[in-house]
């Protein structure tokens, strides 16, 4: 196999057994766990092993970790979820670029909640599938779909597929950094946006805007796009093919009138 998904070990804890000749008892325990477990990952991560791991073992071989999310939160019903879904991601990328995190999305029950808190039936909920896709490919975030299906009728697979392919077209820069200083955390009370951005790249900047409310909006943002390498103006492309070089300031700030659809998810492309 290439990819080993170790639910476990958790950071800290204590073992108060001797295990000779591994430890000692309790106070070399958390040393010696950690210890074998680096030793094996490294061991994995030798023969090209991809790791998901719920701990920070990155230096030793690990490749991804959770974001961040705590696992009661997905038993909260489904508005909820959309909002803390893109708390989580905003504040899990501050220590780590957006592929080295995973996310959760509970197509069936997952710690309870009942139907307020799953998407099934998909062709039920197909606004809120919506909202959760574009959350996380939007922030260049893979997420665990747990479920038995991810679509159950044509409808709802053409919304997967639809989202997938603007995902695949866009992967470079959305899985670039995020640029949290001209980024906005959720609140579920007006327009949340987060700002990828990567000079090396030919899509050099992509701003993903959220609009948790039930109107749309229409609002003037002020980005910095220093990141981006932009010098002078910078080129953005919305989702209808409309473009506009906007000049930016000495500070390299844009001004970038954005619309959001009420409950929807408007992105801007840059180069």
């Amino acid at each position: 196999f290439d990819l080993l998904e170790h639910d476990g070990p958790y950071p800290g804890n204590l073992d108060a057994a001797a295990r000779p000749p591994l430890q000692k008892g309790v106070e070399d325990s958390r040393w010696v766990q950690w210890s074998i477990t680096a030793e094996f990952y490294s061991w994995c991560r030798g023969r090209g092993i991809y790791l998901n791991t719920p701990d920070w073992y990155y230096l030793v071989g690990s490749t991804k970790c959770g974001m961040g999310y705590r696992e009661v939160n997905w038993s909260l019903p489904r508005a909820q979820q959309v909002i803390h879904t893109r708390q989580n991601i905003f504040d899990g990328t501050r220590h780590k670029r957006p592929s080295m995190g995973w996310m959760f999305v509970p197509l069936t029950q997952y710690h309870g909640g009942g139907a307020a808190a799953t998407v099934e039936p998909l062709d039920q909920h197909g606004d809120h599938y919506r909202r959760m896709l574009e959350s996380n490919l939007g922030a260049g975030v893979q997420a665990c779909y747990r479920g038995p299906q991810l679509y159950d009728t044509e409808a709802v697979r053409d919304l997967v597929a639809d989202q997938v392919r603007w995902y695949k077209a866009h992967r470079d820069v959305l899985e670039a950094p995020i640029v949290h200083g001209s980024s906005r955390r959720a609140d579920g009370r007006g327009l949340d946006w987060l700002l990828h951005a990567d000079p090396r790249l030919p899509e050099r900047g992509m701003l993903c805007v959220y609009n948790p409310s039930i109107e749309d909006r229409v609002e003037i943002l002020h980005l910095d796009v220093y990141y981006t390498g932009a010098q002078g103006q910078i080129r953005v492309t919305d989702a209808g093919g409309s473009v506009r070089d906007l000049p930016l300031d000495r500070r390299h700030r844009v001004a970038l009138e954005v619309n959001v659809p009420a409950g929807g998810m408007s992105w801007y492309s840059m180069r």
